[in-house]
């Protein structure tokens, strides 16, 4: 047989990257809080501007190469054998080839969830996109964990100052989290691919290497065959958002949440009223955008002043490289 199944679960990896996004970004200038987590009182005063990043968390399965095991000819054969296919033909990585399926339509729901998910992708106050973990194998899924939490734990880049930082060390700690961030093993284990394109079905795949490279859409079309890891996106994502001024007032993105109507219907039913902090507001969608679809959110929080510290810093640095005589 040419399938290669997973042992883990969607929950599983959703909750495991949830806790990790939490524990590497606590104390630090940045914080990228899951709707679980709850702030101090004093955090939601200092945080004070946010970006909002949408996760839809799949597990991988796996499929043998062709030169293994001949593709069928049955004319009514499966589309995991076009997948298989369609990367021997190309010459991609394909030993083995991972892939997922898009979710089927919820009950009661009104559009498929790749659909809604795609939405929140490219817009001004956010960014989506599937998570998968490059391997099968739950044992080995621990084990890169373990070992990536030994990896923050002896680093520098994880000894962060309690808030507020000042301007002198705002740049150290800024630039070292993001540094942590883009070269985390854990994060590297992880297939990060932004939906593209709305879908009227749900029979569609997307294909990768197990090293997170050569990115298939089943139509089929080769998407990206850079490496598309979530270390590299959430890390590209995040300067980005420094970089373009792309954090925005926690009111105005709390506004700016597009809600379907299921969840708009269930928020009325809430009774969510104004709440003295946008953020708890921000929380509230996010839970139940999950509840109904399953797509988890996570706001990337800081604050306004110490930003503006960090990207004074940034230019000044950039201008003493530009300026130095090597």
């Amino acid at each position: 047989m040419y399938k290669i199944k997973s042992n883990l679960s969607e929950k599983q990896i959703e909750a495991d990257v949830a806790n990790y996004f939490g524990w590497i970004s606590e104390n630090s200038p940045f914080r990228l809080l899951d709707i679980d987590e709850q702030l101090t009182g004093a955090d939601k005063i200092y945080f004070d501007s946010g970006f909002l990043f949408f996760i839809q968390f799949k597990k991988s399965e796996g499929l043998k190469p062709i030169c293994d095991i001949p593709a069928s000819a049955r004319k009514n054969r499966s589309k995991l054998e076009d997948i298989r296919e369609f990367r021997d033909v190309k010459g991609l990585d394909d030993d083995p080839t991972l892939y997922f399926k898009l979710r089927k339509m919820a009950k009661n729901a009104t559009d498929f969830q790749h659909n809604i998910l795609l939405k929140y992708a490219n817009q001004p106050s956010s960014q989506a996109f599937y998570v998968a973990p490059l391997h099968l194998d739950k044992d080995e899924y621990y084990k890169c964990l373990f070992d990536s939490t030994a990896f923050s734990l002896s680093s520098v880049h994880t000894r962060f100052l309690k808030s507020p930082f000042t301007k002198q060390n705002i740049y150290y700690y800024g630039d070292k989290w993001i540094s942590l961030v883009k070269n985390i093993p854990y994060l590297k284990e992880h297939v990060s691919i932004v939906p593209h394109e709305p879908v009227t079905d749900y029979r569609h795949f997307y294909s990768y290497s197990s090293t997170g490279c050569d990115i298939g859409w089943h139509s089929p079309e080769l998407l990206n065959e850079s490496p598309s890891r979530l270390s590299d996106l959430l890390s590209y994502e995040i300067n980005k958002c420094i970089n373009e001024n792309r954090f925005i007032n926690l009111s105005e993105l709390n506004n700016s949440i597009y809600l379907p109507e299921d969840v708009k219907l269930n928020l009325e039913n809430f009774g969510l009223k104004e709440n003295e902090f946008p953020i708890d507001s921000i929380q509230m969608k996010g839970k139940l955008i999950n509840e109904k679809h399953k797509i988890r959110m996570f706001t990337l929080l800081t604050n306004r002043k110490l930003l503006s510290s960090y990207k004074e810093q940034i230019e000044f640095e950039n201008r003493y490289l530009k300026d130095k005589d090597w």
